[in-house]
């Protein structure tokens, strides 16, 4: 029953290793999940945030992702002075506690927006073999 419930921990700290709380002044508590191909590090991609207070998704500038704008949740609670410290501290646990609730909603935007750049694509493709279909037309066309 302990093996279980320590893998049990296992699983979920892999699960919290893959976000990053924070806190910024214009979006408030967020959510970056490293769980997102765009959220990877090393790529160029804006990044998405989930907001906590609405549970709205928006997007940053990977560069922008940098304090003052935005600042890692222990070092922001570490910074603020008693008892602000200890009421930060109680909500962003409270939040973490959300997670389940939030990580639908970051994977619902993720899908849509794989889903639309996967049909821009085909209709991408569609559009260059029907191009490449007229020049081979006109090409014999103008041998006859």
């Amino acid at each position: 029953m302990i093996e279980n419930a320590r893998v049990d921990t296992n699983v979920e700290d892999k699960a919290i290793d893959t976000q990053w709380w924070g806190y910024s002044k214009e979006h408030g508590w967020v959510i970056l999940d490293r769980g997102i191909p765009t959220n990877a590090p090393g790529l160029k991609d804006d990044l998405l945030f989930l907001r906590c207070r609405d549970a709205m998704i928006f997007s940053a500038k990977r560069e922008k992702w940098n304090p003052p704008l935005y600042r890692y949740a222990p070092n922001y609670i570490r910074d603020l002075a008693p008892p602000a410290s200890e009421e930060a501290a109680e909500e962003l646990a409270i939040l973490k506690t959300r997670w389940p609730e939030f990580e639908p909603e970051i994977k619902r935007v993720c899908r849509e927006a794989d889903e639309q750049a996967e049909a821009i694509r085909v209709e991408e493709e569609k559009t260059r073999k029907e191009a490449a279909a007229e020049r081979r037309k006109q090409a014999a066309a103008a041998k006859v």
